[in-house]
This record gives structure tokens, sequence and C-alpha cells, in this order.
């Protein structure tokens, strides 16, 4: 949106650690096998 039209009272950016965001896939919304499907790179 900010790219198109920059409002600094909506635009908000929101940074996630991905490893946090497998693991509430995995643990808490019950989709491990989303994670199983992925190829996981360390």
């Amino acid at each position: 949106m900010s790219d198109l039209l920059f409002d600094p009272g909506y635009c908000r950016n929101i940074s996630l650690d991905i490893r946090y965001c497998l693991f509430i896939i995995d643990k808490f919304a019950g989709a491990s096998h989303l994670v199983n499907e992925m190829t996981i790179v360390q």
C-alpha cells in the first residue's frame, strides 16, 4: 500500500522471525503437514 500512496497514519510494517512463524504453524495451528512439505535449509 505504501508504494502507491504513503499515509503515515495507516502505513505500518511488521517484522517476524520465520522460525517463530514455523513454530506457530506447527504447534498451535495444528498444521505440521505444511511444515513437513517445506524444504527448510539451515
